[in-house]
């Protein structure tokens, strides 16, 4: 029991470090952080996928011993186990620190191509929100009220509420394409476009086509690096501060007649992170809020009722009264709140009174002043 216990509060500590970990994850994309903290995100985030789909594994074979897979996988959340984990660990970290390991090898190439044919790399992009689906579990850990009955149905608005923004968001992002990813490739077409028009000017030649364009292509500050035919004609980082600072996804490469522009992309990413913080905290809200508005709601509203409802019908000195709220009064609960008022208790006091009636002594103060009498 202690070892249950035990792996069960590790669960939930790093259930809360995960989504602190996600967070400050886009938080370093925002803010540009340098590559060895992203590329130690990255390494933390495979350490917690891989934790969550072991646990949904070893709890997915604990709970089909005990022939309660369905249960476990329906009423127990189950699901929610599978999709915060498994597809992040094959779409989404492990995928990027195999391609981090393998990097500058003939073999990460043909990854890369194989990653881009499959179009994994763009659920990399939109399954990382899928961890934000964790907070589930976390929450539905915390009592913030007595009614075992407001924390279930708390939990289950909770739930289908977050699901339904990830799936619209997934879907969306699959069916409407990945606003990123046009903004990427509208950025390399207008790259190449504008390299094509420098060459298309007349009256030079090769050298001082080159000066001409190190002039111009110096001029726009997304443009890193530049070379020509493997000359570099200039860089705004050293080869130092280039590596530290900026990795495969911060910059695109463009090679049109005989040059090649390394062009930044970091503004983008910077977006994209913004609206990926930007959904964590308006779920994070969503969740809180229903967890201390909808909950005490659910509480005054329907579970009081059943509580006092319970105890008037079990109790025989339970004489509470249920308090009706006028904007309420014609929901089925506070009707049927309403008969228990004024029918149910004036019949169970009358009831009462009948009851003590007929285990009264049947002597009186009348009949001990006759016998005085005498």
């Amino acid at each position: 029991m202690k070892r249950k216990q035990f792996w069960e509060n590790f669960i939930l500590i790093a259930i809360a470090l995960v989504i602190v970990q996600t967070f400050i994850s886009e938080l370093a994309i925002f803010l540009h952080w340098n590559i060895f903290l992203r590329n130690t995100l990255l390494l933390i985030s495979l350490f917690f996928d891989l934790t969550f789909t072991i646990e949904f594994v070893v709890r997915s074979i604990n709970a089909g011993r005990q022939k309660k897979l369905i249960s476990y996988w329906i009423y127990n959340r189950g699901w929610v186990d599978f999709i915060a984990a498994v597809p992040l660990l094959l779409l989404n970290s492990g995928p990027l620190v195999f391609l981090l390991i393998l990097k500058g090898t003939t073999v990460s190439i043909a990854a890369v191509g194989i990653l881009n044919l499959l179009k994994v790399v763009k659920a990399i992009r939109v399954t990382r929100v899928l961890r934000l689906i964790r907070v589930m579990k976390i929450f539905g850990r915390i009592r913030n009220a007595d009614s075992k009955m407001a924390q279930h149905h708390t939990s289950a608005v909770s739930t289908i509420s977050v699901s339904i923004i990830l799936l619209v968001i997934i879907v969306f992002s699959f069916t409407a394409g990945d606003p990123v990813e046009r903004s990427f490739k509208a950025r390399k077409a207008y790259y190449v476009d504008f390299t094509a028009r420098v060459l298309d000017l007349k009256g030079y030649d090769k050298e001082s086509r080159k000066d001409m364009a190190g002039q111009i292509f110096s001029g726009d500050k997304r443009i890193v690096k530049l070379f020509y035919e493997d000359e570099s004609i200039f860089s705004r980082l050293t080869e130092e501060k280039w590596a530290a600072a900026y990795s495969d996804e911060d910059y695109i490469e463009v090679r049109e007649g005989g040059f090649t522009l390394f062009v930044s992309i970091v503004d983008i990413n910077r977006n994209r992170a913004l609206n990926n913080m930007l959904i964590f905290i308006i779920i994070i809200a969503l969740v809180v809020g229903l967890m201390f508005i909808y909950t005490r709601h659910f509480v005054q509203t329907i579970s009081d009722v059943l509580f006092i409802l319970n105890r008037g019908f079990r109790e025989n000195g339970y004489f509470l009264q249920i308090k009706i709220h006028k904007e309420y009064s014609d929901h089925e609960i506070f009707r049927l709140a309403a008969f228990y008022n004024d029918k149910f208790l004036p019949a169970k006091a009358k009831r009462m009174h009948r009851n003590k009636m007929k285990m009264k002594s049947p002597l009186s103060m009348k009949d001990l002043f006759k016998f005085k009498n005498r």
